[in-house]
């Protein structure tokens, strides 16, 4: 008889392997992966009809759990995988009845860190990108992995009454960057590099097993092209405009008036802020039978959809079960810049 599709969850509670006692009330999990701008996080809901994971066994906020998802049979017979989820903190318990249920939620950035929820005031004077996100990292007891060849300089700098994860979340993102926090780590990358990787898999309509679909093709806010204009203190001004190939056809132009210290830095201050602005152009979101090699920052092909097939780039990845499904945020790569 053939072995039948399983898929489960594997924790750890503060690095005790806790998956035999939490399996016999588990109702469901989620794990959503992001490519950037929000913390991962992990939800667990349990059955608590004994009342025991609101009290004595209920976790302590700030706790760390440690989660990885193993399918079983699922290619094919006989096959076990597993997909390494990350660490997390947890950072709130909510318990609902009748039925008594418990619902464990954890995120990816540490709760015990000054990352967020901490306002702070503090100035930086001639410094790089890679400094601010050193210095922010160190503070929070997590490492930093700059991968990225772009390193944006600052005269002066400001963080007014912020956090350290908006502000740094928000001079990525005028930088044309992306910011992920996984495995007590800050990584700051270049999405446009990941987007030239070879596609992981196409997905075909009416072969792939999807359960739904959804796509959007809009044009607010899209620009055909972007110009950088600055005039430094010597009056000297630094001018280029940058078209991309296949550029939408709005005939807008975005209009860029930031310090630049030469063409070499305007040209690529212009493609970075024109793909930040177009990358929402044409979105696709999935749900299909789950599929682990389907994370957040890889890429797929869409063939079967007509417009809007192509190569997209995996904005968010939910992982849910015991029933393995996956619910993907796609959108389309850019080409050119």
């Amino acid at each position: 008889m053939a072995e039948s599709r399983r898929a489960k969850l594997y924790l750890k509670y503060n690095k005790r392997d806790i998956s035999a006692d939490l399996s016999p009330y588990l109702l469901s999990f989620s794990y959503t992966d992001y490519a950037s701008g929000k913390a991962d996080d992990l939800q667990i809901t349990l059955e608590d009809k004994a009342g025991i994971w609101n009290a004595s066994w209920m976790p302590e906020k700030g706790a760390t759990l440690s989660a990885s998802l193993i399918v079983q049979h699922w290619e094919k017979e006989g096959t076990t995988k597993k997909l390494p989820l990350g660490t997390f903190e947890v950072d709130e318990i909510e318990c609902s009845g009748p039925p008594n249920v418990v619902t464990i939620k954890a995120v990816s950035v540490p709760v015990s860190s000054s990352l967020r929820g901490e306002d702070k005031t503090k100035a930086w004077e001639k410094t790089r990108l890679s400094v601010i996100a050193k210095d922010i990292a160190k503070n929070a007891g997590l490492k930093l992995l700059y991968d990225t060849n772009y390193n944006p300089t600052y005269d002066r700098i400001e963080q007014t009454a912020e956090s350290d994860l908006s502000f740094l979340l928000r001079l990525c993102e005028d930088a044309g960057l992306a910011l992920k926090i996984t495995n007590k780590q800050i990584v700051i990358f270049d999405e446009s590099k990941y987007e030239k990787m070879a596609p992981i898999t196409t997905i075909t309509r009416g072969k792939s097993p999807v359960i739904s679909y959804d796509g959007v093709s809009a044009t607010r806010e899209v620009y055909s092209a972007a110009r950088v204009e600055y005039e430094g203190r010597n009056k000297k001004v630094i001018k280029y405009t940058y078209r991309p190939p296949n550029r939408p056809k709005t005939g807008k132009m975005l209009i860029i008036n930031e310090r630049v210290s030469s063409l070499a830095e305007a040209i690529n201050l212009a493609k970075m802020r024109l793909r930040q602005q177009n990358k929402e152009e044409v979105k696709f979101s999935l749900t299909m039978l789950g599929d682990i090699r389907l994370v957040a920052g890889v890429t797929v092909m869409i063939k079967g959809w007509g417009k809007f097939d192509g190569k997209y780039f995996v904005e968010t990845a939910e992982h849910s079960g015991p029933g393995y499904t996956i619910r993907l945020e796609l959108r389309r790569v850019l080409e050119g810049y």
